[in-house]
């Protein structure tokens, strides 16, 4: 209908009048289900989704639909059954979902072992029994983004399946491209898109929408360095993850947008839709087989791309689709690229922290060297790209199928990368190898450089023969530490000196290529706490240990080590082998990370009753 306005123009009216939609969710031993009568649209939830697979998945599985139409924009199961990390991808993914939308979680089968700091994240957004929930209890909760909670229920108790029905009163607003009079074709591409597809952030949040198109970084002070640099982002269908990654690559001082480019494995319509709606160059390659055959090979193809496309490029900056980069990101890769070229002892530069653990990394201006892979957010050279592609034709039975591991064992031929002390990125998703204990042990404990720019301390003494004068000055003048590095006295408190030095026995695996024994090296790594599940990250068999922020401890594994010689005689070695069972299962006690499960005592009645305030 329409109305004249008071200045004599005719206004168009549109009026919607209130629907509902039935909402049924299901929470039991054989998986989950959601149903929905009164949706606006073909494609809307109506069958037990868990049971479209051979195998249902368990855990808490988040489905968000659209609060006008009632259309499922998102479904995903984590499999918070485990303890380790899927809390931290929950929480991601749950504080990603825009205003308005209606929130559907349910466990399936077991989801609640693992819910832990996402639980009062829940909390805070209106569920009251969440943070009270035991391991193996049932549970639906259906709520509005911002609003109000529709309904929660539990089991506690039992294997009884639980079914919940509600009706919701779906949203009588019209979405934004509706009520803009003068709105471009961008943004009513960008609210159709968000009407789809969801759990994408500032993209789709009616009250604060991010910026389209995305304007400009601001530049860096000396930008010529990365003017030839593509950076390539190798991404499939995680198009929430990649959509996060992307946005804080572009916000990055010194991010030319014309050298980026997403090279894509799979291609699904919601990724490809999203990288044209962001004006973001995409390429595609052909991918076949599952797991870590396909990313094997497709990560074959993405090197053969780089160097095809980019063949006068000096290196190629890469990252993955779930990797979220510091601010300072490419002032750090405008500082330190130079080496590559510089010193053929270098293959690569990380922006990642080998070694940067909360407690563990205080400098943001230190950069370090040592024997690791490529890691999340990294720098190689052309040559290398060209040296990779040429042993990766013939890799018809590699060691390992991981690509990044096979390079560092195949491809990088002794040679080193550079990393900072402090992350300048961060692996933010879980995916086929980066999940669980490893996830929660590794990226989730490192801290990332939050401004830019940061003038690097001495870039020029990286520089493979300037680096070892430097660190053997350092551990002769090092105060010499003694005893089990497995007990809480070991490092000094507060330390007295900048350097301190541990000697250890580390040898040489028999056959192996000159490669150190691993258990060795983590135990004493483990002690230390940093990483420890390989032997990356030393230098020549001495690994950097930032314990204080004003103290560095050089461990030297002897007689691995090229700086073995330096060791005084009459410092006795720590050996593992050595230790007696006792003193052996100490350390293995001191190690141990503490594994506390919420709410394993809470019943039904003391649930009743702590929600009464009478307990």
């Amino acid at each position: 209908m329409s109305k004249i306005s008071g200045n004599g123009k005719h206004e168009t009216i549109a009026i919607v009048l209130k629907r509902l939609a039935s909402v049924e969710v299901s929470s039991d031993k054989g998986g989950w289900g959601l149903s929905v009568e009164g949706c606006a649209a073909p494609s809307c939830p109506a069958l037990p989704l868990a049971h479209q697979d051979s195998q249902p998945q368990k855990g808490i599985t988040l489905s968000v639909l659209d609060q006008r139409t009632a259309v499922l924009i998102f479904h995903k199961v984590f499999p918070l059954w485990q303890y380790w990390a899927h809390w931290a991808d929950l929480a991601w993914h749950v504080q990603r979902v825009a205003a308005g939308r209606v929130v559907v979680l349910a466990v399936a089968d077991a989801g609640t072992v693992g819910l832990r700091h996402a639980a009062p994240h829940l909390a805070h957004l209106g569920a009251v029994l969440v943070p009270h929930l035991p391991p193996w209890a049932r549970w639906t909760w259906v709520f509005i983004k911002g609003g109000r909670t529709i309904y929660e229920t539990a089991v506690l108790e039992g294997s009884a399946p639980q079914h919940a029905h509600t009706a919701i009163t779906l949203c009588h607003l019209l979405p934004p491209d509706h009520h803009l009079e003068s709105i471009s074709d961008l943004e009513r591409q960008r609210w159709q898109y968000c009407s789809t597809y969801g759990v994408l952030g500032g993209l789709c949040d009616e009250h604060h929408p991010d910026p389209l198109p995305i304007p400009p970084a601001s530049p860096l002070q000396d930008g010529r360095t990365l003017a030839a640099v593509p950076v390539v982002v190798t991404a499939g269908p995680r198009y929430q993850y990649l959509y996060h990654s992307l946005s804080t690559l572009l916000a990055a001082p010194g991010a030319l947008l014309h050298n980026l480019v997403v090279v894509l494995g799979d291609a699904p319509p919601p990724t490809t839709r999203l990288l044209s709606l962001l004006n973001i160059t995409q390429v595609s390659i052909p991918v076949h087989d599952t797991g870590n055959t396909k990313l094997f090979r497709y990560y074959r193809d993405v090197f053969t791309f780089i160097s095809t496309r980019f063949p006068q490029a000096p290196a190629a900056i890469m990252l993955d689709e779930d990797v979220e980069v510091s601010p300072d990101f490419f002032s750090y890769m405008s500082q330190t690229l130079w080496l590559l070229k510089a010193d053929p002892s270098l293959y690569c530069i990380n922006a990642h922290s080998t070694g940067g653990y909360r407690g563990l990394a205080h400098n943001e201006t230190r950069v370090f060297r040592g024997s690791v892979q490529v890691a999340w957010g990294y720098a190689v050279s052309l040559d290398f790209v060209r040296e990779a592609v040429a042993l990766w034709r013939n890799a018809t039975n590699p060691i390992t199928l991981l690509y990044d591991f096979w390079l560092y064992m195949e491809a990088r031929n002794g040679r080193e990368c550079l990393f900072p002390e402090i992350s300048r990125s961060r692996h933010f998703g879980i995916g086929v190898n980066t999940h669980s204990y490893l996830m929660e042990n590794g990226p989730l404990s490192m801290p990332l450089v939050r401004h830019v720019p940061v003038p690097l301390h001495n870039v020029n003494r990286l520089q493979l023969s300037t680096w070892r004068r430097d660190l053997s000055k350092a551990i002769q003048a090092a105060t010499v530490l003694q005893g089990n590095p497995c007990t809480s006295t070991f490092l000094p408190s507060p330390p007295s000196s900048p350097f301190y030095v541990f000697y250890y026995r580390l040898d040489k695996l028999k056959g192996g290529g000159g490669w150190p024994v691993p258990y060795k090296y983590f135990h004493t790594a483990a002690c230390l706490g940093t990483w420890s599940l390989s032997e990356q990250g030393h230098h020549d068999g001495v690994t950097l240990i930032r314990f204080a922020i004003n103290a560095t401890l050089l461990t030297v594994g002897v007689p691995f080590s090229r700086y073995s010689s330096l060791w005084p005689r009459t410092i006795p070695l720590w050996d593992v082998d050595a230790l007696s069972d006792q003193e052996y299962d100490q350390m293995k006690v001191y190690r141990q990370k503490n594994i506390t499960v919420a709410n394993q005592r809470v019943t039904s009645q003391l649930l009743m009753e702590m929600l009464a305030g009478a307990g």
